[in-house]
């Protein structure tokens, strides 16, 4: 898979809570957004389909 940078912003508080989880699990924070991006747009198409 092909992956691109991207920039943008997210509120301190959440972007705190990204980087305690990723200290906690040692999960790389760009491996938790994407998945937690991937998460949301599943739940969304599903929403669609009902």
């Amino acid at each position: 898979m092909t992956k691109k940078r991207m920039t943008f912003t997210l509120d301190e508080t959440l972007l705190e809570e990204l980087k305690q989880l990723s200290e906690q699990t040692m999960i790389p924070q760009a491996r938790i957004v994407e998945q937690a991006i991937k998460d949301k747009i599943e739940e969304m198409k599903d929403d669609r389909q009902k």
